[in-house]
């Protein structure tokens, strides 16, 4: 990561979560794009009360979101590499599905 970059400790689950999907969509989209859209999406989860089933709200929210990226018709998809071998910029919008009111 650049040096102003902080980066959060995500909680171990969420932590699995990511490791499972950076997995499942590799080749597809970068391990940082999979971290920055299981980030998002855990986000507005992080206070949440009830913990129980955060991990799989997380994880079913961010798979929606990376199949999203990938069947973009956008020019410049945040794919592993972009069209002139420049690391892709992932889209920095939380998940949707939980944006508080």
């Amino acid at each position: 990561m650049g040096a102003n970059t902080v980066e959060t400790a995500l909680p171990d689950p969420i932590q699995e979560v990511t490791d499972r999907l950076t997995a499942s969509f590799a080749g597809l989209l970068t391990a940082s794009v999979v971290r920055d859209v299981v980030q998002g999406c855990y986000e507005p989860l992080r206070d949440a009360r009830i913990t129980n089933y955060v991990p799989i709200l997380v994880e079913h929210n961010s798979r929606t979101k990376l199949r999203q990226l990938i069947r973009r018709t956008d020019p410049t998809p945040p794919f592993a590499r972009g069209p002139e071998g420049q690391p892709a910029i992932p889209s920095s919008r939380p998940c949707e599905a939980f944006e508080r009111p």
